[in-house]
């Protein structure tokens, strides 16, 4: 007997749903094809980066915003295949408790294949940062959501299927919307950029997306009414903990690190010195530039350049213009202006 055999007798001792239908779909016959994706996403991630060292990035700008609206539009068809299961007719709170872990819904079934199936093209998302040399993409909460995601959404369906990933899927759909329309936006051009205002507020709806999923697992975890399968519920619950730490601390580097640069490129201008929004006279000026008192060398810009060179005046369209130069300059520097001036 195999170690995946095992494994299935053990799951169906546990009572934990899983359908032949599910087994005939693409990809859900075993793990090994979602575990060769997988596999096959990190070497890409490993070697792309090389292959595409001295090479010049592709353009597929076309072929991208082509890819972003396919997503809105699948992102879009989960949501409504989630609002035809009806789940809310029993309220928001119990809006998952309709189907326990070992249903057999086909309707249901078919939400989960799909919602994989989103899951399985976005690693696209890599594929395009690596052709494209945008190596800096490539952060470990990247790599790491879309994997868990994608072994998350298989194994799920395989032997899970419940009401509650259809809340799940259902919150994390409508965020995906959102966010795939922004790229899609972006990359029409400069001439949508003043419309991507709300940039930042796809980060926080991810944010408010995961606190959410937390609230509801623990939810339909201490709920009677609820019968999940538990493990599914901790492996749930702990990574969607630490995607909600990843994405604080990127929130944290991307927007408020930005605002306090923004703040302190403002704190200078206009030959004024402004603290905590309130301008204040400077004392010290040299050559029309406010300046800080220290001991510090100045700059090369705020020292005053001596012209030595002599030059001439010049006649245009019959006019005569006198350059500006020193008395050094007209008269040589080895003229001796003292003797002059003393007598």
């Amino acid at each position: 007997m195999s170690y995946l055999e095992k494994m299935d007798r053990y799951l169906d001792s546990l009572k934990v749903g899983k359908s032949a239908m599910v087994d005939s779909w693409f990809m859900m016959s075993s793990p090994m094809p979602i575990l060769s994706v997988v596999v096959l996403y990190l070497l890409f991630i490993r070697i792309g980066p090389r292959v595409m060292k001295n090479r010049s990035p592709l353009r597929m700008n076309k072929l991208i915003s082509y890819y972003n609206a396919s997503q809105v539009v699948l992102a879009t068809m989960i949501c409504m295949k989630v609002f035809k299961l009806n789940l809310f007719r029993d309220g928001i709170l119990y809006a998952g408790c309709r189907y326990p872990s070992n249903s057999q819904n086909p309707m249901l079934l078919d939400l989960g294949w799909w919602y994989f199936f989103a899951k399985f093209t976005e690693l696209l998302d890599t594929v395009f940062f690596v052709l494209r040399k945008k190596d800096k993409q490539l952060t470990f909460l990247h790599v790491y959501h879309h994997v868990i995601m994608a072994l998350y959404s298989w194994s799920y369906l395989k032997f899970a299927a419940g009401g509650e990933g259809a809340i799940l899927a259902l919150l994390n759909s409508i965020v995906h919307v959102v966010m795939y329309t922004y790229y899609l936006l972006s990359g029409l051009g400069p001439r949508f950029q003043k419309y991507l205002w709300w940039k930042k507020y796809v980060t926080k709806m991810q944010l408010i997306q995961f606190i959410l999923m937390l609230s509801y697992c623990a939810w339909t975890y201490n709920s009677p009414r609820c019968q999940y399968a538990t493990g599914f519920t901790y492996f749930i619950s702990a990574n969607v903990t630490i995607f909600l730490l990843l994405f604080l601390n990127f929130y944290s580097k991307s927007y408020k690190i930005k605002k306090d640069s923004k703040k302190e490129n403002t704190n200078t201008s206009n030959g004024f010195n402004k603290q905590n929004g309130v301008t204040e006279k400077c004392e010290m000026k040299e050559n029309g530039v406010c300046r800080e008192e220290n001991n510090e060398a100045p700059s090369i810009e705020e020292i005053p350049f001596e012209v030595n060179k002599a030059c001439g005046d010049y006649i245009k369209d019959g006019k005569v213009f006198l350059t500006r130069r020193t008395a050094k300059a007209t008269y040589g520097p080895e003229y001796d202006f003292d003797s002059i001036i003393k007598k």
